[in-house]
């Protein structure tokens, strides 16, 4: 397949050499789907609607399609042929047709397809030029088009959509077969390109100025579309679905970049229609612009979009009109799930306003009814028929958890939603990247706080503090982390593991940002005694510069003793805390890390899960000064949320045996070793003296069963060198990729010589 670069460019009195471009052969293009009849239906359904420069495009994808159903073949072929007889040049549907010819034993027509297409790609004239660019950007067309959000691998999709959009575009400058119209068109599908790219990265660790600088490049393209000759006979279709799309851009803009540098371009403010309400939302703006234009507009992703713009504005009935127009003009929900989804994100946020304007009344008046959360939950389920992905699936939770819980105490008052919504967290973090995803780890740790499993709760919103890059949740999430481990300190009979725990999660979230005071003051206005306690361990680590931003909390304490307790505390603190100590529990003695670890640690798994032949799934090996991470971050992911039995010497070291014999005996007894490789590691006697045992065991069993974990930087041992290992150091809190772990752990090593 041919791969072009994104910034191929060509001036107009220079002749490149033709880019010669791959197809989509039938056997190589719908690889990770069973069923393609939905995307056959919504395909032809668009072609019914749309015609002009893609028509070919989708033919030739509705061609493929048409191969993958049930006896289709026949299909497949005469949809090919009427395109090669209006396109006699098409390369993607001569390649194609080549394919099904040789699929149904037709020899001669398959050679002649092979010669077709080596000769015309042997040519070097401008119309070549313009055949090629259409080639590419038919295939563009194609990538985007299957990409879902079910999709495996949507990020490279997509890019390899833009690649091929580009690359059209940078080919068909001194093309004299090539028309403006068409090449705007690209443009519109590069956009989208784009756009959806956003969509499918929004939740990565790419930063909002690189974002917006992405999204201002899209707006720029769709203003470019926009100028189109009104005239030509698509020119009013393309023009509206460019405004349309203006508006969601403008709408993204108003959501997620309060604060940045934007402003709406004057071109839009002067183009859209001269209302107050388009000129302070200009969102809404476009869309009527985009209504004006094309008023009998039948593409349902069109009213879609509309629907969403509004419901973004909390415009719920208008939200409400928009949707029910697109699903009138597709009614499939195999088809349009996508609107079906979104109708039921209005019903859910319609509840939740409500709600919250309930609260906001003092109480006053009837709550609001569960019908709106009954009609989300069977427009989600609707949306299945489409596409099973983390967010739907997420949603559904969300819906279930409120249906299951008192709106105003959170008392569960149906167990079986409950049960239904942590049935459906589980599914949404087992699917592609669910587990990583902050949105759904913390609906997950709401909803089993609301059922009185506080210890699970606290590792769900774990997970989010290690994956969130958004400061305003990250603080939420860092709450009820702490929250919840002051809940298990409370229930707990002997708690002083809690507290050392609830200091380290603190102490993270400090590192990642250096202001957590909100997350601080309400778990101070909560758990008074308790973080009094939290505070005097700060300063026993040293930390005293976390320490003081806590203590400084409970000014204004209702707690009259744990007011007077911090106040003197802080008074005993030294004027400013060293920079050297703002930093972490890491600079504790051996002998002061020691003394708060030992025998802190709660077993929480009875049986390991190779429990037939062995004692423990793992034993980590670790220097002591690292001891806060492997109790506090590694142990409640892998035995509280994975369910894996570890070993650890503070804890799991029988009293009275050597240290020796404790070592090797643990090693033995454990599925596999982690070995946490910092500088502390490298420089302790006992860490190499584990890892030399760990070697010697994996190498007389032949089987890799030492798994090296790189927290810190630093150079690994000479006899860890061959042996891949997980890199966790590129941040100060995470993301750790807790989920490729679990899958080492779970396979069974190599038994081979």
């Amino acid at each position: 397949m041919f791969t072009a670069p994104a910034n191929m460019a060509e001036e107009s009195h220079v002749l490149l050499p033709i880019p010669k471009p791959g197809f989509f052969h039938l056997d190589l293009f719908v690889k990770d789907t069973k069923d393609v009849s939905p995307w056959y239906d919504e395909l032809k359904t668009r072609l019914d609607q749309e015609t002009g420069p893609m028509e070919s495009a989708m033919s030739n994808l509705l061609s493929v399609f048409a191969f993958y159903k049930l006896r289709g073949q026949g299909e497949a072929r005469k949809l090919l042929e009427d395109l090669t007889q209006r396109d006699e040049n098409n390369l993607n549907a001569i390649a194609n047709k080549q394919f099904i010819y040789g699929q149904l034993m037709r020899a001669k027509d398959e050679m002649a397809c092979r010669d077709r297409l080596q000769e015309l790609l042997s040519d070097q004239s401008h119309a070549a030029r313009a055949r090629n660019a259409r080639c590419f950007a038919e295939q563009g067309y194609a990538l985007a088009f299957e990409v879902r959000d079910d999709s495996k691998d949507m990020v490279s999709k997509v890019k390899r959509a833009i690649i091929f959009f580009e690359t059209a575009l940078s080919f068909v400058c001194t093309a004299d077969a090539m028309t403006m119209q068409q090449c705007l068109v690209w443009k519109f599908y590069l956009s989208k390109c784009y756009w959806r790219l956003d969509q499918v990265t929004e939740h990565t660790h790419q930063t909002q100025d690189d974002r917006l600088k992405n999204l201002v490049n899209v707006q720029k393209l769709l203003i470019a579309v926009t100028k189109l000759d009104p005239c030509w006979k698509h020119g009013s279709f393309y023009i509206a679905r460019a405004w349309a799309l203006l508006g969601a851009l403008e709408s993204k803009f108003a959501r997620t970049f309060k604060g940045y540098d934007y402003e709406t371009p004057e071109y839009i403010l002067k183009e859209i229609p001269q209302t107050e309400e388009s000129q302070n939302r200009p969102q809404l703006g476009c869309f009527l612009k985009a209504v004006k234009i094309n008023p009998h507009n039948e593409d349902s992703k069109f009213y879609r979009r509309f629907g969403q713009v509004y419901m973004h504005e909390h415009l719920y009935k208008e939200a409400r009109q928009m949707l029910d127009k697109s699903i009138h003009i597709m009614p499939e929900s195999a088809s349009n799930w996508t609107a079906f989804f979104i109708r039921s994100l209005v019903s859910f946020r319609e509840y939740n306003d409500l709600l919250k304007q309930y609260h906001e009344s003092d109480n006053i008046g009837p709550l609001p009814s569960k019908e709106l959360l009954q009609s989300a939950k069977k427009d989600v389920t609707d949306s299945f028929d489409g596409a099973l992905t983390p967010f739907n699936i997420c949603h559904l939770g969300e819906i279930c958890h409120k249906l299951a819980t008192h709106p105003l105490t959170h008392e569960v008052e149906n167990r079986e939603e409950l049960e239904d919504a942590l049935d459906h967290f589980a599914i949404a973090l087992h699917l592609e990247d669910g587990y990583t995803n902050p949105k759904i780890q913390a609906a997950r740790g709401w909803c089993l706080g609301d059922a009185g499993e506080h210890e699970k709760a606290a590792e769900s919103f774990k997970r989010a503090v290690e994956n969130d890059a958004d400061k305003a949740t990250y603080s939420w999430n860092l709450t009820q982390v702490l929250k919840h481990l002051l809940i298990l300190h409370s229930e707990s009979g002997d708690g002083e593991h809690y507290i050392a725990e609830i200091a380290f999660w603190a102490n993270e979230g400090f590192k990642k940002y250096a202001d957590i005071t909100p997350a601080l003051r309400h778990c101070v206005f909560k758990f008074g005694s308790q973080m009094i306690q939290v505070c005097r361990h700060l300063i026993d680590c040293k930390n005293l510069q976390l320490a003081r931003m806590c203590l400084e909390c409970f000014e204004g304490h209702h707690d009259d003793t744990s007011r007077t307790d911090a106040e003197f505390m802080l008074s005993a603190l030294p004027e400013k805390a060293a920079q050297s100590e703002a930093r972490g529990i890491e600079g504790l003695s051996l002998e002061q890390s020691e003394r708060e670890t030992h025998a802190k640690v709660p077993v929480t798994v009875e049986k390991p899960r190779h429990g037939q032949e062995f004692q423990y799934d793992f034993f980590v090996s670790h220097s002591s000064k690292d001891a806060d991470w492997v109790n506090y971050a590694l142990l409640p992911a892998l035995e509280v949320d994975m369910r894996f039995k570890g070993c650890v010497a503070d804890r799991d070291f029988l009293p009275g045996r050597r240290v020796f014999d404790n070592i090797i005996d643990s090693i033995k007894s454990s599925y596999k070793t982690l070995l946490i490789l910092t500088p502390n590691f490298v420089t302790s006697e006992w860490c190499k003296y584990e890892t030399e045992h760990a070697l010697l065991k994996s190498l007389k069993s032949k089987r890799g069963c030492v798994i090296p974990i790189m927290l810190h930087k630093c150079d690994a041992p000479e006899s860890l060198r061959s042996i891949t290992y997980f890199d966790v150091s590129g941040d100060v809190i995470g993301s750790y990729d807790w989920l490729k772990l679990k899958k080492a752990l779970e396979l069974t090593p190599s038994t081979e010589d």
